[in-house]
């Protein structure tokens, strides 16, 4: 994906895309036990060139003990979790775009949301993200 624009016309043609905004937008992720994931892609400037984040919200800071959210980590292949300034609990994962292509970006799009609706659903009081 050479550009920030195709990219998010390739997100709008081939996902549900929810909101789409300048720099971000959000994919509504479907799981096959009816259970639907947000995430969340983002373009931002870091070391002179652009990035994507993929981020999908998890849990309430009090839901998730930061022993257990530091121990998943070192457990998950892609992405890490990070806690936010609103307190909660998501999964991260930024990639350059300069280098990303469909398959680059299919793959963290569908980790993110599995990886992330699993541990909601551990965590979790509801369904909420």
């Amino acid at each position: 994906m050479p550009s920030w624009h195709e990219l998010r016309e390739h997100a709008r043609t081939q996902y549900i895309v929810d909101r789409m905004e300048d720099d971000w937008f959000s994919l509504q992720w479907s799981l096959n036990d009816d259970r639907t994931q947000r995430v969340v892609v983002s373009r931002y400037e870091a070391f002179d060139q652009e990035w994507v984040e993929f981020r999908s919200f998890i849990c309430a800071e009090a839901e998730l003990s930061p022993r257990v959210a530091v121990r998943k980590n070192d457990e998950l292949n892609l992405g890490a979790l990070a806690l936010d300034a609103d307190g909660d609990y998501s999964l991260v994962h930024r990639a350059a775009l300069a280098t990303l292509d469909q398959a680059e970006f299919a793959l963290p799009v569908q980790a993110i949301a599995s990886i992330a609706d699993r541990f909601e659903v551990e965590h979790a009081a509801k369904d909420q993200y």
